[in-house]
């Protein structure tokens, strides 16, 4: 699928206007701008990371390829941990590690 077609897509599946987009990926608006009115099929790879990055989809999304299955779980914690201040990730990741080695260490005692 062409590139300016996956990017409108995921635009109205989180409900983001081009400068909404733009702003989450450190981008002018007229690259997002161009990109859709253009009709792009391709863009430069610097852009699709800081497009993947800002609108957390993976490059598969953007390119059009079918992504790995991944449960609802997943996707709910994804979006969460994105809301997150940088500080705050680590954190939680931290808490995270914390929960798998004692959960780890409570099996080996069984």
């Amino acid at each position: 699928m062409e590139f300016y077609k996956v990017l409108s897509e995921i635009m109205e599946e989180k409900g983001l206007s081009i400068p909404d987009t733009a702003r989450a990926c450190g981008l002018p608006d007229s690259t997002i701008r161009s990109i859709i009115t253009r009709q792009n099929k391709t863009v430069s790879l610097d852009v699709a990371f800081k497009i993947s990055n800002g609108l957390n989809v993976s490059l598969e999304r953007l390119s059009g390829e079918a992504e790995t299955e991944v449960s609802p779980e997943i996707r709910t914690l994804d979006s969460i941990f994105s809301q997150l201040s940088e500080d705050n990730r680590s954190k939680l990741t931290e808490l995270a590690l914390l929960y798998l080695n004692a959960q780890n260490n409570s099996e080996d005692i069984k």
